[in-house]
Order: structure tokens, then sequence, then C-alpha cells
């Protein structure tokens, strides 16, 4: 991406960041639209010193829907880090929240964390190009090479913030967007420890003469490094002039790919999409959806069938653990719902084997107990008052 569009691009950056702030009218700094007297909240702001960049920073907080639900005081959730987070916030929130609801979710719930800006060049990028010329174009990153120092203030500030103020279970997601594409794969390729899965959208691959792509061919060779780790890239439709600076992208990108499928590392579960039809600014929406449904491929439970076999629930998170690397209980939430759904349709057996599960899985809730015993008392009156019909009519 040449000079302009990144000036153009962050002048955008910044419209939208404006028009989103112009809502946090509650004192809890709540993102909101107001109807009449009512509170639509997506998320709040916070702030917090750090002694690793020596600067103040923000970021943006989305809590699920059943995060306060106080039937579910124990429930935990993954955390999904979004860089460039108040340009993505509102699009992936909603999205979060549409396609993790009711019994046919696609994803699990999440929180969402936005981080804000402050020099973006500086935290996402991994080395010192002041100068890089493309296509007889050069462009100025005076502060670029700052990305260790952003990964330390995530490491060892943001992260262990974030697993100590909220209900967190261990499982972090990183999502990036061109320079924060650019990040994401950095941080797989140097630290992938930190994060389980990432997403890299249209990532700026071109950057320092394509140096994370030199520096994948040796890393790929470690067959323990990427254990357990998940990667899903996107490329968007580039157009091509003579004056054009989007070819080094499309080809650094197209080239990683192509790395990947010719010398994937051991352990390291990815996919590439094109999207002939998105461009650089519409890419995230469309990355984020299919990244997201390809990390939780299936995550959604086939309810029908649990009417009849309830073991088939256990049974494919037991599968998606395995492919995610990490264990994933059926959530609470959602075990209630579709004993429930059991109850309704007769299938009371198979709503308490679901019951019982949640209490193996979450001893500490009060409320699974709860709610087995009732389902168990409502059987046995059921099969009470069927013997005493049938004793009545013997009787006469």
């Amino acid at each position: 991406m040449d000079f302009y569009l990144l000036r153009l691009f962050n002048i955008k950056r910044m419209l939208w960041g404006i028009g989103i702030l112009s809502c946090l009218l509650v004192p809890a700094k709540a993102y909101c639209q107001t109807v009449g007297d009512s509170v639509i909240s997506i998320g709040k702001a916070y702030h917090l010193y750090s002694g690793e960049l020596k600067e103040n920073r923000s970021y943006w907080v989305y809590l699920p829907q059943h995060y306060n639900d106080p039937r579910y005081p124990t429930q935990r959730y993954p955390v999904l880090y979004l860089l460039d987070g108040d340009v993505n916030f509102h699009s992936l929130t909603g999205m979060l929240q549409f396609l993790s609801k009711g019994a046919y979710a696609q994803l699990p719930e999440m929180i969402v964390v936005g981080i804000l800006n402050t020099d973006r060049t500086r935290d996402l990028t991994p080395t010192y190009a002041n100068v890089k010329a493309m296509n007889g174009i050069s462009a100025s990153f005076e502060s670029s090479g700052g990305a260790e120092g952003f990964i330390s203030f995530l490491k060892n500030e943001m992260m262990p913030l974030i697993d100590s103020s909220y209900r967190t279970m261990g499982y972090r997601i990183l999502t990036g967007h061109s320079f924060g594409g650019l990040a994401a794969v950095n941080i797989l390729l140097h630290h992938p420890g930190m994060f389980h899965s990432y997403l890299a959208i249209d990532p700026s691959l071109w950057w320092d003469n394509e140096y994370m792509l030199r520096r994948a061919d040796s890393l790929f060779r470690d067959e323990n490094r990427f254990k357990g780790r998940q990667l899903f890239m996107s490329l968007a439709f580039k157009e091509h002039s003579e004056i054009d600076t989007t070819t080094d992208q499309e080809r650094a990108i197209r080239t990683f790919a192509a790395k990947l499928k010719r010398n994937a590392p051991v352990g390291l579960r990815w996919n590439f999409a094109y999207y002939e039809s998105e461009d650089h600014g519409s890419v995230p929406l469309r990355s984020e959806l299919e990244g997201l449904r390809f990390l939780f491929k299936g995550y959604q439970a086939e309810v029908k069938q649990l009417l009849q076999k309830p073991e088939l629930l256990e049974a494919g998170y037991k599968e998606l653990s395995v492919q995610l690397g990490y264990t994933f209980l059926p959530p609470e939430y959602l075990v209630d719902w579709i004993a429930s759904f059991c109850e309704k349709n007769g299938k009371y057996s198979s709503a308490k084997y679901l019951l019982e599960m949640n209490v193996r899985n979450y001893p500490e809730s009060k409320g699974a107990a709860e709610r087995l015993h009732n389902v168990v008392q409502k059987r046995f009156s059921r099969a009470e008052g069927r013997y005493q019909s049938r004793r009545g009519e013997f009787l006469r």
C-alpha cells in the first residue's frame, strides 16, 4: 500500500473512530445507541498506563450475551484480541452476537478486546524500514520497528489484566488487518504460544522486502513450534495499474500461502482465502466471518439429533477440542437450552443426561444441580401420575 493510500486509509480510520466515540454518552463509557430513555450497550472503554510502552493505552471490551446472566456465574469464555480495535469493533461484535446465540450457534460466545492505536506503524511493524520503494513510489515510516515493545505490552500487561478482570478460559484469538495482519503473522512466527489462533486479514507481508517470508523458511522447520495453532489468512482483490503499489502485497501473500502449502509446519492448521469481490477496505468483515467459521468448524450442535442421542453433544466437543488443541466444554447455557428442548418434547431421559453433564462440567454451579433436580422431580411426578392413573383404571 503506497503512502497516499496509507494516508487515506488512516483518515478514514480517524473519521470512523470519531463517529464511534461520539456515541459514548453514558457514564459507564458504553458504546451505545440511544432510543428514547433506553440504552443499547455494545461495550465499555478503558484506559491503562503501559510501563512497557511508557504511554497511556485505550481498549474497548465487549462481553457476550450470557456473561452477566446470574444463572451462569461460573461460565468462562475465550477472548478475541482485535488490533485496530476502533475500526472493526462494531462489525465484529455484532457478527459474534448474532452467530453465537441460540441452540444453532455456529460460534462460541467470546469476550472481545479491541486495542486502539497510538502509533500504529511503530506497534505493528517488526523492523525499521524508513523508506520502502514500490514501483518507484516511496513511503516514509520513520517510527517503524517497535513491534517487540507492543508485543511485550500485550503479553505482560494487557492479557494478564484481561485474565484477572474477566472470566476467561485461557483460549485466545488474535485478529489483525493490513499492518495488523502483518503483526498477527509476526506473533505467530516469533511468539506462537501467545495465542491459539490467528486471523491475518490482507496482511502487509510486503513489509521490509518481505521480511516475514524470509523468516518463515527457517521457522517452519521447527516441528514443535506451531503445534495446536491455527491460522486463517485472506487476500483482497488488487487492481493493478502502472502506479499501483499493492502488487507487492498480493505477491507476498500468495508466496506465503504457497510456502504453507508446500511446507506447512507440523501441527499448524491453516487456511487461505482469496476474495475477488472484496477490496482492502471491505475484506475484514468477510474474513472475520469465514475465518472464525474455519477456526470453529463443527461447533454447531445438531439439536434434533440430540433428542434421541444426547451423548453426541459431548462427543462433538471432544472432536472440537482435538481440532483446536484446547479443551472446550459444552457451555452451560447451551446445554440448558437443549435440555429444555428435550423436556418440552417429552425426552426426559435425554434432558437428564444433558443436565448431568452440566453438573460434571460445572461443579461450582449451583444452578446446574438445581435444574437437574427439577427435571428429575418432574420426571418422577409424571411417572407417579401415570401410575396413579393406571391404578385407578385397574381398581375400577
